[in-house]
């Protein structure tokens, strides 16, 4: 009897660590963000003050992740006097419509009224970034992106297809998968040659699998997970770069920079999780 009393309990041992252990990568990118949290809810990383640009990437992280980001959401709302850069403002409105709050009213403040007059002609803001993430943003809260608006990202694009950070400027690989996603949210479809373009354009940044931020840098977690998010938007997948980013999650679920590299494991692996999720902007709640 005792011997069959130890057989039950270890396998009833067995059986509660199962759940643990068949968590998917995702799940346990959720559950190492979740730790990033306070008790007011706003993120940071070990050792640092918590941030409100953090504290958006983290909420955009758990809702990819499949976690609730409520307690996120509260402290955007309550610090959103501190939003006062563009680019910051078109992020705390997705992260906001992702966890289903109204950016409209956020302690007496309208983040879309703040957003829409930063568009001059039709640049949003004053680089190709914060135009890509205005029209996120504007399509997070179902607003048509203006005709000038959608003209002028397309115009940013290079000829060679790629998307740079500056007008002009030699292409980058994260602008790229973003500018393409935007393309997708302005209304171009997934199918336009321009788009096709810059998906294959996007192979000079390839390394080890995953991709760069520039052409001949090592692979990073970031690029890579942008670069996912990008062909999702144009219902393409990249099975080597997802195992790339998955090979570079840790035990304790975060996803490290680079291989053998470590640094802000809170902003890269919420960026991770939107890759692995192959969720482009703007996130549906």
């Amino acid at each position: 009897m005792r011997r069959l009393a130890l057989i039950a309990c270890l396998f009833a041992s067995l059986i509660f660590v199962a759940p643990a252990s068949s968590a998917t990568p995702l799940q346990r990118t959720g559950t190492y963000l979740e730790t990033s949290l306070d008790a007011s809810g706003c993120a940071r990383e070990a050792g640092q003050r918590s941030g409100v640009n953090l504290t958006a990437w983290v909420a955009l992280g758990l809702r990819a992740s499949g976690r609730s980001a409520a307690t996120a959401a509260n402290c955007l709302t309550s610090r959103i006097g501190e939003v006062r850069l563009i680019t910051d403002i078109e992020l705390v409105i997705l992260a906001l419509v992702a966890t289903g709050r109204n950016p409209t009213k956020v302690n007496g403040r309208n983040l879309v009224a703040d957003l829409r007059r930063q568009i001059r002609g039709g640049r949003i803001g004053r680089t190709p970034a914060s135009t890509q993430f205005g029209i996120f943003a504007l399509r997070a809260v179902n607003l048509r992106i203006p005709v000038k608006v959608r003209a002028q990202l397309m115009r940013d694009q290079n000829s060679d297809g790629l998307w740079p950070v500056y007008p002009g400027g030699d292409g980058d690989s994260n602008l790229t998968a973003s500018g393409i996603a935007a393309a997708v949210a302005a209304g171009i479809k997934p199918s336009d040659a321009r788009l096709r373009r810059a998906s294959l354009a996007l192979r000079k940044f390839r390394r080890q699998g995953g991709f760069a931020s520039s052409p001949g840098a090592p692979a990073d977690a970031q690029s890579t997970a942008w670069v996912l998010q990008g062909l999702a938007a144009i219902s393409r997948r990249d099975a080597r770069a997802e195992a790339f980013l998955i090979g570079l999650q840790q035990s304790n679920g975060s996803i490290a920079y680079q291989r053998g590299i470590r640094i802000s494991p809170v902003w890269v692996t919420a960026q991770a999780a939107l890759g692995l999720a192959r969720r482009p902007f703007p996130l549906a709640r």
